[in-house]
């Protein structure tokens, strides 16, 4: 998987920049407080997730995405068909970093902290790299053994939010209103029928950077990779999404020329 380029980054800045958001996108965000962040979601009208990002409430009328995943620029045209007669701007932000690290900034630097499952954080940072980051490996492995996904672009608009399990993520919010996709969520949610596809870590002694789709024994569809990242040991893991019925550990999936196995998510 290549090394991330600076911050994907879009801003919400205006008197509505709250009521735009709490419309559009799975999460509750009117429960965010000026500097806290929360996982987010903005879904198409079949409920997949278009862009998965950490939404930061810069102050009280101003929001930053960091996607995890996909470009800025080319999400803004649908983003600002729902804008109207709302007091909005949307825009893609240049020249920003991002770094998992836990030291603060320095005197006078502009720093956003984004918060992370088990007590991790990224940190924001407008005009330079982030000093002290965490090479982006380690960064991906740690997400890797939290399941929490970068969406590669053959993964854009393909996954329901439950099958990423954005409840454990605590990325959605089964009791706000509506936005777009809600209606399906909530029928897979509270009638079931949600879980057919789970998120599973994969082990596999060879690269399984080109590798998209995931085929099981029998050469059927089994699932998709998002990432993998290689080991200390010099074997690599994975993050995919696959059918319920291939997720037992032990089982034998392929990616491309690789041969993977599940392992026991650390989750």
């Amino acid at each position: 998987m290549p090394l991330p380029a600076p911050a994907e980054l879009i801003e919400l800045a205006g008197p509505d920049a709250e009521k735009f958001a709490q419309a559009q996108f799975c999460n509750d965000v009117s429960a965010l407080a000026p500097g806290e962040s929360q996982l987010n979601a903005w879904l198409n009208p079949q409920g997949r997730v278009r862009r998965l990002f950490h939404l930061l409430r810069a102050d009280e009328t101003r929001y930053l995405l960091l996607l995890r995943g996909g470009d800025a620029v080319s999400i803004l045209p649908a983003l600002r068909m729902f804008v109207m007669r709302l007091k909005l701007q949307v825009q893609a932000l240049s020249g920003w970093h991002w770094a998992e690290s836990s030291t603060a900034a320095a005197s006078g630097e502009q720093t956003f902290p984004l918060a992370l499952p088990h007590g991790r954080t990224l940190q924001l940072q407008p005009g330079r790299e982030v000093s002290g980051g965490l090479p982006w490996a380690e960064t991906l492995a740690r997400d890797i053994d939290a399941g929490l996904p970068w969406l590669p672009d053959h993964a854009l608009e393909q996954l329901l939010p439950s099958w990423m399990d954005f409840a454990r993520l605590r990325a959605i919010s089964h009791d706000k209103g509506c936005y777009p996709g809600q209606e399906i969520v909530a029928r897979l949610h509270f009638r079931g029928g949600g879980d057919k596809r789970v998120p599973v870590c994969l082990a596999s002694d060879t690269a399984l950077d080109a590798a998209t789709e995931l085929r099981d024994e029998a050469g059927g569809e089994a699932g998709l990779l998002l990432q993998s990242v290689q080991t200390s040991a010099g074997g690599w893991r994975a993050l995919a999404i696959v059918r319920r019925e291939s997720a037992a550990p032990g089982t034998s999936l392929r990616a491309g020329d690789a041969v993977t196995q599940t392992v026991p998510a650390p989750w």
